[in-house]
């Protein structure tokens, strides 16, 4: 599973929440379904409040990565291993891969109203028509409060990965602003709600497996030499 493609995923479910005017409900758990050409994979993410957030992502071939907000701080989790999303960005804005790549246009994208409804896991939604870069998308969003909340979730993970995404990504968290307090039920036949769950989450769920990793080898050597500039 790439990461460029899970923070595609996160950054189209934080856009239609980035801007919503639901105040964020405790404990809910949602999955996505995600279709792809790689195969099939979900996204669940567990929102208990702001500071304890938990998206689980996993894909074809049994392929799972975990990202955490406990607190302010932002984790990124591989079976055992935890690393500090921190320092990921630093390292990745060292090796010019972060945030200050080339900037992309930012090209408003405009939401048309189908006029029909869809019922996604016992939630019925609009359905809207919308082009992002010449191509043709269909979205299905809820005014739900606990769907919404879960994406306002995915909005706190987003804002810790921000200098870890391209410019376009960026761009697209700020073009579904004006979805405001809609979520997502389905983008198209490649992402949808295949469940909710409104019950309380466990304390458990948000515990780290160990401890963070810190800066070390290459992430070492490229922070010294970014020192010395």
């Amino acid at each position: 599973m790439k990461l460029n493609r899970a923070m595609y995923s996160i950054t189209l479910l934080a856009g239609v929440a980035l801007m919503g005017a639901h105040p964020a409900f405790a404990d809910v758990t949602v999955v996505y379904k995600m279709i792809s050409r790689d195969g099939s994979g979900t996204q669940t993410i567990r929102y208990a409040d702001k500071q304890h957030v938990r998206l689980n992502m996993s894909g074809a071939g049994n392929r799972k990565m975990s990202m955490m907000k406990l607190g302010d701080k932002v984790y990124m989790i591989n079976g055992n291993t935890v690393q500090d999303l921190d320092q990921l960005a630093q390292m990745m804005a060292m090796m010019g891969k972060g945030a200050k790549g080339n900037k992309a246009k930012r090209t408003d994208i405009t939401y048309e109203d189908t006029g029909r409804t869809e019922t996604i896991a016992g939630i019925q939604g609009k359905v809207y028509r919308f082009v992002e870069r010449g191509k043709k998308h269909e979205i299905v969003l809820a005014d739900d409060k606990d769907l919404h909340a879960a994406a306002l979730g995915v909005v706190e993970i987003a804002k810790a990965m921000s200098a870890m995404m391209p410019a376009d990504s960026k761009n697209m968290m700020r073009q579904n602003a004006p979805i405001k307090s809609m979520a997502m039920l389905r983008l198209d036949n490649n992402m949808h709600l295949q469940s909710i769950d409104r019950k309380k989450i466990q304390n458990s769920l948000f515990k780290l497996p160990g401890k963070p990793q810190q800066l070390g080898g290459m992430g070492a050597l490229l922070k010294g030499m970014a020192d010395k500039k």
